[in-house]
């Protein structure tokens, strides 16, 4: 179910996802260079919040963010809107990729390296392995 600011609620696959929030911003600057071709430039930031809740693992909040940017030349004859969109296109899924390798990722190696103790989720316990299994559901919806 979508909100009015974007953001998602509801259950995930798994049931566990309790909010989760993705907000984009794209600023493009476009500077026409001769006849036929433009330069486009994106600066994209993207910020990520999901919050999971099962009985097992508890409570987890997980938020991150990421700037990017690239530039390219392209010619104007399909217009300005058809290239900004296939621009913004290609910019969130790299940032949805990079977002998955850096936040995600960095969180499963730390559960994954955990040290069984009691209270603390480790990629052994059930409770943590409950945890992987939400964390890695959520991000590859």
């Amino acid at each position: 179910m979508a909100n009015v600011d974007g953001s998602q609620t509801g259950q995930g696959r798994r049931g566990f996802l309790q909010k989760g929030v993705w907000d984009a911003i794209h600023v493009i600057e476009v500077v026409i260079q001769d006849e036929g071709t433009a330069h486009y430039c994106l600066t994209s930031t993207v910020m990520l919040s999901m919050t999971t809740n099962d009985r097992s693992s508890g409570t987890f909040n997980l938020s991150g963010s990421i700037t990017r940017q690239m530039a390219t030349n392209m010619s104007i004859a399909e217009g300005h809107l058809s290239n900004m969109g296939r621009m913004i296109e290609e910019m969130e899924g790299k940032l949805r990729n990079a977002l998955d390798q850096v936040y995600f990722g960095k969180t499963r190696e730390m559960v994954l390296t955990l040290r069984e103790s009691p209270g603390v989720l480790t990629s052994t316990s059930v409770a943590g392995q409950s945890l992987q299994q939400t964390i890695a559901g959520e991000i590859h919806r």
